[in-house]
């Protein structure tokens, strides 16, 4: 009985002794792997300059250095790259283009987003001519003005668009001066020329005035309404207007 506890006391010492001699080969075994990861994340290779000794032994110092540097690398190029894009948001505006060439919203330019494409823009005015066509017929029976001649100068000046403004101050429709309505009678504000009926009732006006003191010629009446009642000689300006006018009252 003492013979075998003896020998199980020696098996047990000897295991003890092999435990202790092979723990520092496990440890040395599982950094030198978990070094060698290291070094393959930083740079997708097991050979990097600076960090294998003379012995081609790992130099962890200059691992995580290398590594640090590499880290601090990127934050820098990330940090100017959000810069760039920060700057670019302050300084530039990005204008997006709604519609391309070959696919995209019909009726919109395909390089001035928001602008009437041309084959729109021709059917436009035909439809807004029969939707202000009561109103012009009205004030050209009441004014003694040819609704033709009111029309074609609706056209030319504003393509019947009710809310344009001049370079000069003019509104609306007929591209009436706020001062000139008031001629007319006009009390309101230079904002209630907008209104199609109220355009029309004064520029109309001012038309069939310009139209009587014209003797009814088509280039007499344009010139006054265009430079003035008071206008006798005609201008380039207003010879070109009553070109355009006369081309209009030749396709109606």
């Amino acid at each position: 009985m003492k013979r075998m506890t003896a020998m199980a006391a020696a098996i047990a010492a000897a295991f003890t002794s092999f435990a202790a001699n092979a723990q520092p080969l496990v440890s040395k075994d599982s950094d030198s792997a978990d070094n060698a990861s290291v070094v393959s994340a930083v740079d997708g290779n097991n050979s990097l300059p600076g960090v294998w000794g003379s012995n081609n032994s790992l130099d962890l110092t200059a691992a995580h250095g290398m590594r640090a540097k590499k880290g601090k690398a990127a934050r820098v190029k990330h940090s100017k790259h959000s810069r760039h894009h920060a700057s670019l948001g302050g300084k530039h505006r990005v204008k997006v283009a709604l519609n391309t060439r070959g696919g995209g919203l019909p009726g919109v330019d395909p390089v001035r987003t928001g602008s009437i494409a041309q084959n729109a823009a021709a059917a436009t005015p035909q439809l807004a001519k029969a939707q202000y066509s009561t109103i012009v017929s009205r004030y050209a029976a009441a004014y003694g003005v040819p609704a033709e001649l009111a029309h074609a100068v609706i056209k030319v000046e504003s393509n019947y668009r009710a809310n344009a403004r001049g370079g000069a101050g003019e509104i609306g429709l007929m591209q009436i001066k706020p001062a000139t309505a008031r001629m007319m009678g006009y009390s309101g504000g230079a904002s209630g020329l907008f209104n199609p009926e109220t355009n029309i009732k004064y520029g109309m006006k001012y038309l069939a005035q310009a139209h009587s003191l014209s003797g009814g010629t088509t280039c007499g009446t344009i010139l006054k309404y265009n430079a003035g009642h008071g206008a006798k000689r005609m201008n380039p300006v207003s010879a070109a207007y009553c070109s355009k006018v006369k081309q209009q009252l030749a396709m109606n």
